[in-house]
């Protein structure tokens, strides 16, 4: 599914990844361990394409995308977390996780823009399928409404999550998914995460 091959990443003097090499495969759980500022973020900015390695490759699915830009690599199917919350805090959950279904959303800008026909149905249909598979699978109805800035953490981690789910994703990056959370949140999400 994913292979990382030699690649390093500097910041000035500062290495955060040297000569790096690991596979990922596909309907498999790979983990990347380590201290703070060992360069977990880092590696999983170049997988997902915010950065780009000074040397090396980056494989999905055998293709090389070393030099792919983000969007095109989330066509692909490539999702993320963030280690530090990145949802949009005044927008409800629902706009949140529909924001991570843009890319499968293939209505033109004119229909778009009008919010007319074949752009209106597929945002029916695309809502109603997120309402389904993603929302009740995260135990999040109760809230779909509400403001994502009014939530506790451990939720609006977890509306981050379904955000990411919303892509579809082939390969889900989950950047220290449980990271500030308590035992019971932390349960939760491992809970969903298996689940997945």
């Amino acid at each position: 599914m994913l292979t990382v091959s030699n690649a390093s990443l500097s910041f000035g003097g500062i290495r955060a990844l040297v000569d790096l090499s690991f596979t990922a495969r596909e309907g498999e759980i790979t983990s990347i361990i380590g201290p703070n500022g060992a360069g977990k973020t880092s590696l999983f900015n170049i997988i997902s394409g915010f950065y780009q390695p000074q040397s090396g490759a980056i494989l999905f699915q055998g293709e090389d995308i070393t030099r792919e830009r983000p969007d095109r690599r989330a066509k692909r199917g490539m999702s993320r977390t963030f280690q530090n919350l990145a949802l949009f805090r005044g927008m409800s959950v629902l706009d949140n996780i529909k924001l991570g279904g843009h890319t499968r959303l293939k209505s033109g800008l004119f229909s778009g823009g009008w919010y007319y026909g074949r752009a209106q149905r597929e945002e029916i249909a695309f809502r109603e399928e997120i309402e389904r598979d993603i929302i009740d699978f995260l135990e999040l109805d109760h809230i779909r409404k509400a403001p994502v800035a009014a939530l506790p953490y451990g939720l609006q981690k977890r509306v981050e999550l379904a955000r990411a789910l919303a892509m579809k994703p082939k390969l889900l990056m989950l950047d220290e998914p449980v990271a500030g959370m308590n035992r019971e949140e932390t349960e939760d999400i491992a809970r969903f995460i298996l689940d997945i």
